[in-house]
């Protein structure tokens, strides 16, 4: 009876660490990657009128949701993040007269492809598409800096898309947690700001003897173009 009751025990234990075992499989098989981001936005934007425009540097933050299947290099993942875009005034040499800034809240959904296979850092690229929404600018303050730059919040588009395209590479911490790098392309395709006609305003800065009091503005398409240089950290859910 003894050795009856050690050989069902056995048996249970066993079945029991066997189903244990390929529930932990599973979930190291197929699973979710759980990250947080952030870096440095390179800005600039393509400006209709004849306003010379410089590099703007600004902070970006992201959080992202990534698919894991040991069995596929491919990924999908979702992220959502603030970011700042627009572009500096150009002045005499480091100098700046001001800035246009719009706060964005963007949510991105796109793929990634393992492309490089190393012991310890992985490569990768990936393809995504961007919609983004703008919170607020800072036009009330710039709009006044000078009659080339005059814009106003009544023709900034609230919702815009674009596209996200670059590459990085993970490391692995083991335990399935890893720390990353990656770099992004991240075009506008639509006008960040659309004033579709012309209109005239009264000249805030007049010369004695030469402009009239008032100008007119003609019409001003503009658009983003960012590139992003981040670090990561995820973890496996």
């Amino acid at each position: 009876m003894t050795f009856r009751y050690l050989l069902i025990w056995a048996v249970l234990l066993t079945s029991v660490s066997l189903c244990q075992a390929q529930e932990e499989e599973e979930y190291i098989q197929n699973g979710t990657y759980f990250a947080i981001k952030g870096g440095l936005s390179i800005n600039n934007q393509n400006w209709e009128r004849q306003i010379t425009t410089d590099l703007l540097f600004t902070p970006s933050f992201d959080m992202m949701a990534e698919s894991y299947d040991s069995g596929s290099a491919s990924r999908v993942y979702a992220q959502l993040g603030f970011h700042q875009r627009g572009s500096a005034l150009g002045g005499f040499g480091f100098r700046r007269f001001a800035s246009y800034k719009f706060n964005n809240v963007v949510l991105e959904l796109g793929g990634r492809r393992m492309a490089l296979d190393g012991e310890k850092w992985d490569g990768y690229y990936m393809l995504g598409l961007r919609g983004e929404y703008t919170l607020s600018t800072n036009l009330s303050e710039t709009s006044n800096t000078s009659v080339f730059n005059l814009v106003i919040d009544d023709y900034v588009r609230k919702f815009n898309y674009g596209v996200t395209i670059g590459g990085g590479f993970e490391y692995d911490l083991g335990d399935y947690k890893q720390i990353f790098v990656e770099v992004v392309f991240s075009p506008d395709l639509s006008a960040q700001y659309d004033q579709p006609y012309e209109f005239t305003v009264i000249n805030p800065f007049p010369v004695v003897g030469g402009s009239t009091e008032n100008i007119t503005i003609s019409p001003q398409k503009v658009r983003n173009y960012s590139l992003e240089l981040k670090v990561g950290y995820k973890w496996l859910y």
